[in-house]
């Protein structure tokens, strides 16, 4: 039997948080096939951290630091409204970001993957069959 994953304190509605829960392992995921960069994924982080209750787990803290020091930096679909020149000056700064931070944070990732799994193989279990 799968074991279950206690539901945190001040959570109102299961439904909501269970579908963050698995947010957070897909975008997990999406980094670690290199679907999203480091950036991204730590800015999608921030906010599932926040509606599951997790924002003290370690991981969302790196992600949360990510996001922190690279605020500044034009990072996906913001990318649209910044001229040419401009984006290939900021490049540079994105790919440092990236490459300092990727370590950490694909392992941060590899580990969230892991613990949520339960939400994933959970909604699977309830998907009606055909």
């Amino acid at each position: 039997m799968e074991p279950t994953f206690p539901m945190p304190m001040g959570i109102k509605n299961e439904a909501r948080w269970r579908k963050h829960c698995r947010k957070i392992h897909a975008r997990a995921k999406d980094l670690l096939s290199g679907r999203l960069g480091v950036i991204e994924t730590a800015r999608a982080m921030s906010p599932l951290a926040s509606s599951t209750r997790a924002e003290n787990e370690p991981e969302f803290q790196l992600f949360r630091a990510i996001t922190s020091e690279t605020n500044h930096l034009p990072v996906g679909e913001v990318r649209a409204y910044w001229a040419p020149y401009a984006l290939a000056r900021e490049e540079i700064h994105i790919q440092a970001a990236e490459d300092c931070w990727r370590e950490q944070a694909m392992a941060a990732a590899a580990r969230l993957v892991e613990r949520y799994k339960w939400a994933v193989k959970r909604e699977i279990s309830r998907a009606p069959l055909l």
